[in-house]
């Protein structure tokens, strides 16, 4: 089925120049303020106040915005230019501004509010036309509309400036924080050649240029050799969660992270800080033995630092759990197995992937696996067209990107976790692909945060499952010519025996079998990255904020974390792991016993996926725990 003929959105164009990104910014926000301005003008009287009248052509303004904002924020990441990558900042701040006037638009609100009190005009109407009224209202609220006077006025100010933060501190991630030189013997056991792009580069006297990059703040503080950029990230941070809490008590609110939460699954700070204390209690006894036997391993009798977990949870894996995963790597080409995974996808949802760009049945789906300069550095899903019913009621199709970092020297193998990592981001692509909203406010993750993680979270169990493990497997010899060639080296010939095609069954049931390792520790970086984060967004007083020594703080919650993710995740940190018991529940009630079973694929695709999330009643913790290899009694959030 080809794409509708009313669509407005075109295949997106992926070289763009800066002017020309800029020019999409504009156009968008005339098409935003006019059309803003003729449904205000276009509502004479009280009897043409309702539901079809305005919240509808307000949603098909939303719809817009959504379609063409991802679209213009994707250069951020992408674009190897570094002008069209500032080009992408500003043009988002300036549609940031132009979507925030519409939320703060008087006479709208009062449109708004009619509607809301006449009770016919939700009469016979879906569950997503009542939760996008409400969802509109909160965000006139939200945006300060029942402030009068100077309140009004600094809260309008406030909102500009943490755009204006924002778009800095994601600025500021972008930046190269420098690079480590350090030669063979300091790299004692580092596979070289397995380095990130733009690593193994050696200079005269053999010395490896290391890289530092990754896009969150700790390792910018932590490791970042240019000082006046750990200053800039650690200042704009300070500012942002000072503001936010500052606009959160203007609302009303005790704090900004009740005030997030309050449309959140947990719905409290409270909710939230007793579902990380019941996690936190429950882990202890499992992180002890985990700890005991990393100690086991360690040449002496102090503490096992954080930069030493790596090194002796990998001596775990090949001494005591018989797992290689440099070997392994061989069975999973880049290439090949994103192929393969497209093809899982395929299988379990009933999908269909071509290549012909004309032949799209529900979408678009771009693949961008190997690294450029100045772009971004992990794997990630980028939705840039969202779905939705567009003026003529047919269905939007979808675009959505896969963005990866991997190595791009042949053969490109990836480690088992870069095979999680990638199957993961690209579950969200296909949560965006299947995801069918009437709009696009609730279109595949646009979804609450407490359950954004939870469809791929769980998609992850499928890289645990022997068979399907083996599903996703090809061992690079068999790719091509060139790379049989690669794999023969320096082998004799005669002697050279091909390995199997397929990941052997014994080495894929080693790997499923470490699932569990060392999962303790790791989990409570992620309670303690989430302690942090309420304490910053929920002090009892504002004053508590702008006094409280935040590197101080966060170094005594997180000396075992991995650190905050940037300001997109505000008070939300902990969603990484309450999706997580979300994702464990549907594992074990629907896929565990099958999990390539189409009839529970279609089930979990129609109830959930296809409405942008949120299951029915929320499950305990009980699941998840036991995933982790905790013994636990009955639980509750």
């Amino acid at each position: 089925m080809s794409e509708p003929a009313t669509c407005i959105c075109p295949i997106p164009r992926l070289d763009i120049s800066a002017e020309g990104l800029e020019e999409q910014a504009k156009d968008l926000i005339s098409h935003t303020e006019q059309a803003t301005a003729r449904l205000i003008s276009s509502c004479r009287d009280n009897t043409s106040v309702n539901f079809e009248t305005i919240i509808v052509p307000l949603a098909h303004t939303d719809n817009r915005v959504k379609a063409r904002v991802q679209y213009i924020a994707l250069f951020q990441a992408i674009s190897p230019s570094p002008d069209v990558r500032k080009a992408s900042s500003r043009a988002i701040s300036l549609v940031d501004r132009a979507y925030l006037k519409i939320f703060q638009n008087e006479k709208l609100l009062t449109l708004v509010c009619r509607v809301r009190k006449n009770n016919s005009s939700t009469n016979n109407r879906s569950e997503e036309d009542v939760r996008l009224l409400s969802k509109f209202h909160w965000k006139f609220i939200e945006n300060g509309m029942h402030l009068t006077g100077p309140s009004r006025d600094r809260f309008t100010w406030i909102s500009h400036r943490l755009i204006e933060l924002r778009v800095k501190f994601m600025e500021t991630l972008g930046l190269d924080p420098g690079c480590l030189w350090k030669n063979k013997q300091q790299l004692a056991g580092v596979p070289l050649n397995k380095l990130s792009a733009g690593a193994g580069e050696h200079d005269r006297e053999g010395l490896y240029r290391i890289p530092l990059k990754r896009p969150i703040t700790n390792l910018i503080l932590a490791e970042c050799r240019v000082p006046d950029t750990r200053r800039e990230a650690y200042l704009h941070f300070r500012e942002i969660v000072v503001l936010r809490d500052e606009a959160a008590r203007l609302l009303g609110f005790p704090s900004f992270a009740v005030q997030k939460l309050t449309q959140q699954m947990l719905g409290s700070p409270g909710r939230v800080n007793d579902f990380l204390e019941l996690l936190q209690n429950a882990l202890k006894p499992l992180v002890e033995k985990e700890i005991a036997k990393l100690h086991e391993l360690a040449d002496n009798e102090g503490p096992i630092h954080l930069w030493d977990f790596d090194f002796y949870h990998t001596r775990i894996l090949q001494e005591q759990n018989n797992v290689d995963h440099e070997y392994i790597s061989q069975w999973f080409p880049a290439r090949v197995t994103v192929e393969r995974m497209l093809g899982l996808y395929g299988e379990l949802f009933g999908l269909r992937f071509e290549k012909e760009q004309d032949s799209a049945l529900i979408g678009y789906l771009y693949t961008d696996i190997f690294p450029r300069a100045g772009t971004y550095n992990h794997a990630a899903n980028f939705n840039i067209y969202p779905s939705f019913l567009d003026t003529d009621g047919k269905q939007a199709p979808v675009v959505t990107a896969l963005v990866c970092n991997v190595p791009q020297a042949e053969p490109a193998l990836l480690r088992h976790a870069k095979v999680v990592s990638i199957f993961h981001e690209l579950g969200h692509g296909i949560h965006d692909l299947v995801g069918k909203s009437r709009y696009a406010t609730f279109h595949g993750h646009r979804t609450v945060t407490d359950f954004t993680e939870a469809p791929s979270q769980l998609l992850e169990y499928w890289c645990w499952t022997p068979e399907c493990l083996r599903q996703l497997s090809c061992h690079y010899s068999y790719v091509s010519p060139e790379l049989y060639s690669h794999w023969l080296g320096g082998r004799e010939v005669r002697n050279a025996t091909q390995p199997p095609m397929e990941l052997p069954l014994v080495l894929a049931q080693n790997l499923g079998a470490t699932k569990q390792l060392n999962q303790g520790i790791l989990t409570l970086r992620q309670v303690a990255s989430s302690k942090f984060d309420m304490q910053v967004h929920n002090p009892d007083f504002h004053h508590d904020i702008e006094r409280m020594h935040i590197p101080e703080v966060y170094n005594s919650l997180l000396e075992t974390t991995t650190g905050l993710s940037g300001p997109a995740i505000e008070a939300g940190y902990y969603s990484y792991l309450y999706t997580r018991t979300l994702a464990a529940d549907i594992w074990s009630s629907r896929f565990k016993d099958s999990p390539m079973s189409r009839q529970a694929a279609k089930r979990y695709r129609q109830q959930i996926l296809n409405h942008g999330g949120i299951p029915g009643e929320a499950p305990t913790s009980d699941t998840y725990l036991q995933d982790l290899g905790c013994k636990v009694l009955t639980t509750s959030v």
